[in-house]
């Protein structure tokens, strides 16, 4: 392999010749092909936040996808206001710049956050996120919305401990009326860290609360023990939506490869003939990411129609000696009641 001093050198003795634009352009390729081969994650990384459009950014993903690097949705503890990538993990998290109502500031401060300390309890992270950066509550509300704090919980999980949070005043809460926790399942939690007696002895209708981070903890604690279900498909799509403004939402989870959002449905017609035959069906993976195009014969299509930005499961795919790939059998989700698991 040419290195890169021999490069250095043949630029230096052409210079005088006139040829500095075409050397520029040569080593500018050479350096880009070393980088590519040698350091693919922080080549692709580079070459998202260098993107011109969205034609750029899929070209990125796509190389990313041969190298077998992940590129997943904005994550707490990756994430910086651009693309940023983690070795360990061989993943490339988009940047909270993209999101709305996130500014440059509170992403940085996100990431100093997770850079200076290892969280084990979301209760811990919502003080110091409350203490020490300007995130206020509809920016909490959008990132739990896509997941970004998906390693501490689902979403309705998460929702539930911040509801916590805020009941006792974000740890600040001195004294809580008996009324409001009597009968709860943190009502024990409350009794462990307080007292209900005056300085007199005499019984009070509040509690004075001897340690609130104590309580939030434990709280949280509870609210993962119950099992909470997440938020239904349809939800988290639309919130996600909502908050990128495009889609594109993925769970990460292998259950959820077989759901598919609909980016596009379109007709196809028979080269011989010009019949139509069947449609067309732009997907993405709402588990995985991965984008495919899938057949829909006229008959399959009749009877359950696809729509553009649907949400189906596919439950029978095959694929033909050509590479082309036919969805024999799905189903539209149309309700986050439905049931997610496969037909038999």
């Amino acid at each position: 392999m040419v290195s890169r001093k021999s490069i250095v050198r043949a630029c230096q003795k052409h210079q005088r010749k006139g040829y500095n634009h075409s050397i520029a352009y040569c080593l500018l390729g050479y350096l880009c092909a070393y980088y590519r081969y040698y350091h693919p994650i922080e080549f692709i990384t580079a070459f998202l936040n260098n993107a011109a459009n969205d034609e750029d950014i899929r070209n990125g993903t796509l190389l990313a996808k041969q190298y077998g690097i992940k590129v997943v949705p904005p994550k707490f503890g990756i994430s910086r206001s651009d693309y940023a990538f983690d070795r360990e993990k061989n993943t490339i998290a988009k940047g909270l710049a993209s999101i709305k109502y996130m500014g440059e500031k509170v992403a940085n401060a996100l990431y100093s956050i997770s850079s200076a300390k290892r969280y084990t309890c979301f209760s811990d992270l919502l003080m110091d996120i409350d203490a020490n950066t300007d995130l206020d509550t509809r920016q909490l509300s959008i990132l739990i919305h896509i997941d970004f704090f998906s390693d501490f919980g689902n979403q309705r999980e998460l929702e539930n401990i911040v509801y916590f949070w805020e009941f006792f005043k974000r740890g600040a809460a001195k004294q809580i009326k008996k009324e409001r926790v009597a009968g709860s399942y943190i009502d024990d939690i409350v009794k462990k860290h307080s007292t209900d007696r005056r300085k007199d002895g005499s019984e009070s209708s509040a509690y004075t609360l001897t340690d609130v981070p104590a309580i939030i903890r434990e709280c949280e604690q509870k609210v993962l023990s119950l099992g909470l279900r997440d938020l239904g498909i349809l939800t988290k799509v639309r919130n996600f939506n909502e908050a990128m403004g495009y889609s594109g939402y993925v769970s990460g989870k292998e259950e959820d490869r077989s759901t598919l959002f609909v980016k596009d449905v379109f007709p196809v017609k028979r080269k011989r003939d010009g019949k139509q035959f069947g449609y067309n069906i732009l997907t993405q993976s709402i588990g995985s990411g991965i984008e495919s195009r899938f057949t829909v014969f006229n008959s399959t299509y009749n009877d359950n129609p696809i729509h553009k930005n649907d949400i189906i499961k596919c439950v029978l795919w095959t694929r033909d000696h050509k590479g082309y790939f036919t969805m024999e059998r799905y189903r539209r989700i149309i309700s986050d009641d439905d049931p997610m698991e496969d037909l038999e």
